[in-house]
């Protein structure tokens, strides 16, 4: 991966758009889907799967299996997508959303939420996501492995 801030952000911005991609075609063929992911081997071949399970559980799961690749190396970015429901502030109903999580070895990371609304043989993504730098989830504990590294709390204050 180059250290250009420029690729990063094409890197984590491909991430997101393939994710969504996906959740897009799950959507369109069944109506919601289980937690997925796509991990970007150090040669940039991607590997995507979907979790056994749905909910929390097939998301945490997900999470823990990218981690143990992240501490091997064996990954140099990746992102998991799911759908969840959302509430915007002032509102009362949720709405439906896909979640994407993206992040790269070197620590940088994205929350994506994109909101969606599913009809008869239709889908569309509203206009505008909404996106948030976040603290590294899948590379944190490949990078407290390492020592001299700082730990996430530290970086980000």
């Amino acid at each position: 991966m180059s250290k250009d801030p420029h690729a990063k952000r094409f890197e984590i911005q491909r991430l997101v758009e393939r994710s969504l991609d996906l959740a897009r075609h799950a959507l369109l063929q069944q109506g919601s889907f289980l937690p997925g992911f796509i991990a970007v081997q150090p040669s940039g071949k991607y590997d995507i799967g979907v979790a056994a399970q749905g909910g929390n559980e097939g998301w945490n799961l997900l999470i823990t299996a990218l981690r143990q690749k992240a501490s091997a190396k064996q990954i140099r970015a990746a992102a998991v997508y799911r759908d969840v429901k959302v509430r915007a502030r002032g509102a009362t109903e949720d709405i439906d959303a896909v979640q994407v999580v993206a992040e790269l070895a070197s620590g940088e990371a994205c929350n994506v939420f994109q909101i969606y609304r599913l009809g008869d043989e239709t889908l569309v993504f509203e206009e505008g996501r909404e996106v948030e730098l976040v603290p590294s989830v899948i590379f944190a504990e490949s990078d407290r492995s390492t020592p001299g590294t700082r730990r996430w709390w530290e970086f980000w204050k």
